[in-house]
Formats: structure tokens, C-alpha cells, sequence
């Protein structure tokens, strides 16, 4: 797990220089305008901070698709769902994401909080679980209306008795940017 850590940081780098060294390319969407329609996939990986001896808390791989629509400018708002991968077994995450980006060059930059519920179709005695996840990321655009996007968050679980588990969550995906035609 720490090398596919150490990897994704590796190449965010490196995208990062890559993306601030192209001159001419046009950002995803202008600075202070509304982005329109959104999608964002993500694969995603985390290692357990602290308690990892029981399930559901040493590791975990998730793939998520978000839905979203820019609400004002430079932030989006959106639905998400996905299946997360436990050392204890599968759940189902369903929440609320919200992005503000801001640009550096061609490349933005996102500030983010999820946060949700677990669905546990599984039916073990695990009870519900909310989900809280604020992080920050990059878009490095492909074209003018796709991007690879990069990033890192803290995933906390929550139980109702208020017991939790975090994640150091590393992230990669694309966005699609989806842009009203002009008449």
C-alpha cells in the first residue's frame, strides 16, 4: 500500500510541473464563471491511522462516480455513489460532494468535503455508518473539457455511539466537464 502511495504522489508531481510548464491550452472552465455539468470518477486506496486490528478499518479500495453541477462560481455541488472494498467485507457509499476550484496556470486546484452514508447490503452487524471526507486535489487538463484529477483526503467512519475509523485516502480519476453550447 505504501508503494502505490508513493507512486500516486510521483506522478502527481510530475503532472503537476508538466501541467504548469504548457503554455496556450485553455483552462477547463474560466476563473470566476460557473463550471455547468460535472462527472468524476474516481478509483481511490487508504491505509488505516490508528485502530486497524478490526474489520472494516486496516484498508480500503473504492471506486466512486460523482454527479454534479456548478452552483456558483468555481464550486460544484453533487450526488456520488460506489462500492468500497474493506479488509472486513464490501459497503455501498452514498453522498454529497462539494468542490470550490481555483486555478494555477492550466491547472486547478479543488478544495472538497464528502460526507454520507454507508449502505451495507451485506446485512453483517456492522449497524449504519456516516462517512465525513475533506481533502483537496488537481486537475490536469487532457482537453477542453476533460482532465485526469489527482488528490488526497481523510475518510472518517462514524458510527451512531460516535466510534470512528479514518483513512489516509489517496485518489485518481477523470472529469468531464460538460459545457452549455452557445448560441
Amino acid at each position: 500500500m505504501k508503494s502505490f502511495v508513493l507512486l500516486i504522489l510521483s506522478v502527481l508531481i510530475l503532472s503537476t510541473f508538466n501541467a504548469l510548464a504548457q503554455h496556450g491550452r485553455k483552462p477547463l472552465f474560466p476563473l470566476n464563471s460557473r463550471p455547468g455539468l460535472i462527472n468524476i470518477t474516481e478509483l481511490s486506496g487508504g491505509f488505516g491511522l490508528k485502530r486497524v486490528d478490526r474489520d472494516y478499518a486496516k484498508n480500503l479500495f473504492s471506486i466512486t462516480t460523482i454527479g454534479g453541477i456548478g452552483i456558483a462560481k468555481n464550486m460544484t455541488a453533487g450526488i456520488g455513489i460506489g462500492f468500497s472494498f474493506y479488509n472486513g467485507g464490501n459497503l455501498q457509499p452514498l453522498f454529497a460532494d462539494l468542490r470550490y476550484f481555483f486555478s494555477i496556470g492550466v491547472t486547478k486546484l479543488h478544495a472538497s468535503i464528502d460526507g454520507g452514508i454507508l449502505l451495507n447490503s451485506g446485512k453483517t452487524a456492522m449497524g449504519r455508518r456516516y462517512i465525513l471526507s475533506p481533502g483537496a486535489g488537481i486537475l490536469l487538463p487532457v482537453s477542453n473539457n476533460l482532465a485526469l484529477n489527482f488528490g488526497a483526503s481523510l475518510f472518517t467512519q462514524l458510527t451512531k455511539e460516535m466510534d470512528h475509523d479514518s483513512f489516509l485516502n489517496i485518489k485518481a480519476g477523470i472529469s468531464c466537464f460538460f459545457k452549455k453550447k452557445r448560441k
